[in-house]
């Protein structure tokens, strides 16, 4: 091979590999951050949330009716630099339930599946008191469904057996009537965060997060993937250019 040939593939692929790396931790210093302050920001959920916020004809919120005080508006997941954040939007009451024609109808707790499995490994129980949020963290054995579960593949409303899991969290409640929820009326809002090392099932890919209320007149799943660590990132950017390199040499001693 002609050497000015050879030093220019040389170079190419030095440029291409260190691009790679460049790129890569950009993108993880880049991804936005989740602030726990009880307002669900869509701008820094972007990516890492999904949205249902409808309410239709006859107040249907799908599977089941009830109109805004049913609706579950947006569910947010996100787990970088070792902490899982999680976040919720809903017409429904999260802190005294709603009652319907003598009927209670109660928030359910926040199921993770750690495996994206269709199997909800973990529940996060809550209670608010005076607009301050409490969170328990249990690894569940079974759980309860909601009352249109027929509906669903799977629906779980709240914990029925599990174990307590020590796990500290940050957490955040508010409510108010908020741009981001198109039917107008009260909205409420939990948001929180705990170290992803408690989820001791969990081995890696994509995480899904799911929340309905007693009834599961409507209901919402979010599946994220880990953003990588920005120091993980730079092993990684390290270890491309080494390669990088590497080949080089390799080259200029053929």
């Amino acid at each position: 091979m002609a050497p000015c040939l050879q030093y220019t593939l040389i170079m190419k692929n030095k440029i291409f590999l260190t691009t790679i790396a460049a790129s890569l931790l950009c993108f993880a210093q880049t991804a936005p951050a989740i602030t726990i302050d009880g307002a669900f920001g869509l701008s820094e959920w972007a990516g890492y949330y999904s949205s249902d916020d409808v309410v239709g004809s006859g107040g249907f919120v799908g599977p089941g009716y009830g109109g805004q005080a049913f609706d579950v508006e947006y569910l947010g997941l996100q787990i970088k630099n070792n902490t899982v954040y999680f976040g919720l939007q809903t017409g429904f009451n999260l802190a005294n339930g709603v009652r319907l024609d003598g009927i209670n109808y109660t928030p359910g707790d926040f199921a993770i599946d750690t495996n994206n499995d269709g199997n909800y490994d973990y529940a996060i129980d809550f209670a608010i008191s005076s607009g301050v949020p409490s969170y328990s963290l249990y690894s569940a054995s079974s759980w309860q469904n909601s009352m249109y579960a027929q509906h669903h593949v799977a629906d779980p409303f709240q914990l029925a057996t599990g174990t307590l899991i020590p796990t500290a969290f940050t957490g955040a409640y508010g409510s108010g009537v908020y741009a981001s929820n198109s039917n107008g009326g009260m909205s409420y809002v939990l948001e929180g965060s705990f170290g992803l090392d408690s989820l001791a099932a969990y081995s890696g890919g994509p995480v899904t997060l799911h929340w309905t209320m007693s009834c599961g007149n409507d209901y919402l799943n979010v599946t994220s993937t880990p953003v990588p660590e920005p120091s993980s990132l730079i092993l990684l950017g390290s270890g491309l250019t080494g390669a990088a390199l590497w080949a080089a040499r390799r080259r200029k001693r053929a």
